[in-house]
């Protein structure tokens, strides 16, 4: 059985693969479908996830490359950061550093036409850190425990979905802290925000775990080997 990944990130595609490993994941380029750019107006990850979801199987069938009727399997990633109230949270893709905020909170879309890459992405994460802290400390609010502050969580909500009224959602999490500094950035596999997400019980960035380790503790991982034993039993 083929599953369709509502995305076209080719690491995704490899990490998913290991764990479905019964199943091909194709991407919507192998279908003919070269852009594959869903806008994702959902307040939630569950919510984006499901819009993908719809939005490729809409195009595959109104394509005719599905006829098999293959279920399209979509995620929604992204990283929670306490210290920031939860930010970037769905708007990580998009974030683009301290001014990705109004002064209330609400998201604001970068103005600038280029795509930031990880790296850039990541320091700026650690930048805008950086100013709350020094914020805090100035107004004499920093809290009490320096671990807790920096505390975060990488969040996955996936979705298998069969026909757009047959679907089931799954959401998991991976806890970590966010690196002090960029200094302490480390590891060269994942992607994303890897590098600066450091799991103390593993002693190492999610960046430094092997393909193995990261299935098993990654809320991506955690959230397929789900989505994979319901598939089993189906």
């Amino acid at each position: 059985m083929r599953l369709w990944l509502a995305s076209g990130n080719i690491h995704k595609q490899q990490e998913l693969q290991a764990i479905f490993s019964k199943y091909t994941i194709k991407l919507p380029v192998e279908a003919g479908i070269n852009e594959f750019d869903v806008e994702e107006t959902g307040n939630s990850f569950a919510e984006n996830a499901l819009i993908k979801a719809k939005a490729l199987y809409r195009i595959l069938n109104a394509t005719g490359v599905n006829k098999k009727e293959d279920p399209v399997l979509a995620d929604d990633s992204g990283l929670c950061v306490d210290m920031l109230g939860g930010r970037p949270g769905i708007y990580s893709a998009r974030y683009y550093g301290i001014n990705s905020w109004d002064c209330d909170g609400t998201f604001r879309a970068n103005p600038a036409p280029e795509k930031l890459g990880d790296k850039e992405r990541n320091n700026l994460l650690l930048e805008e850190l950086a100013v709350i802290s020094e914020n805090a400390e100035s107004s004499k609010k920093t809290p009490s425990d320096k671990g807790r502050h920096r505390s975060c969580r990488f969040v996955c909500a996936m979705v298998l979905l069969y026909n757009p009224d047959r679907f089931y959602i799954i959401q998991e999490t991976m806890e970590g802290e966010i690196v002090p500094s960029m200094a302490d950035i480390r590891g060269e596999s994942g992607f994303g925000y890897d590098p600066i997400v450091y799991l103390p019980e593993l002693n190492r960035t999610v960046a430094e775990l092997t393909e193995e380790e990261k299935n098993e503790h990654s809320h991506r991982g955690k959230a397929s080997k789900l989505i994979a034993k319901f598939l089993a039993g189906d």
